[in-house]
């Protein structure tokens, strides 16, 4: 699914400084992934090759597939090696995969945040949640997560889908 604010989340990342962004919305998520990059690691292409290849070797092809599967997300960001980012936070890096949460997660929203939207708001703050829903499902084996966690997270992301008019019927225990 093509995301309407694709040309967006590639402009963004060219640009040297806030006072260069041609809109409030470019400052915004300039400024707020500059912020992101310092406090969290984001890995290249081939570095999560590195930490999938495990017993078979990855390609960038196979990363695509990833994507399109929606088991993993990237966002865009301009490094020496690449124009594409990984969130670190989606790679139990001890067992060398993805972590299966983040694609119950994916799923349901079908490429409708994409790009930096998803990583803020996976690492956004929820009272609800005493934490960031990536902050929560880490600190907690997703088999002994109690009834009313799941329960948070399904209804964050309903009200997500709900900011976008879907039918959210369907949302009910995908997740867990």
């Amino acid at each position: 699914m093509y995301c309407e604010y694709e040309n967006f989340f590639t402009e963004v990342p060219h640009l040297e400084n806030p006072t260069e962004a041609p809109t409030k919305q470019h400052e915004i998520y300039f400024n707020e992934s500059q912020m992101y990059i310092k406090k969290k690691p984001i890995f290249t292409p081939s570095e999560v090759i590195g930490c999938l290849s495990n017993n078979y070797k990855l390609t960038h092809f196979d990363l695509n597939r990833m994507e399109i599967e929606l088991k993993l997300f990237s966002v865009t960001y301009l490094s020496e090696k690449s124009n594409i980012g990984y969130p670190a936070f989606q790679f139990d890096l001890q067992a060398g995969i993805t972590k299966p949460v983040i694609s119950s997660i994916l799923k349901p929203l079908n490429g409708m945040y994409k790009n930096w939207d998803l990583a803020f708001w996976l690492n956004s703050y929820f009272h609800d949640l005493n934490g960031s829903i990536i902050e929560v499902l880490d600190s907690a084996s997703l088999k002994s997560l109690d009834s009313s966690l799941s329960s948070e997270v399904e209804i964050l992301i309903q009200q997500a889908l709900r900011e976008r008019n879907v039918d959210t019927e369907d949302v009910t225990n995908i997740l867990f």
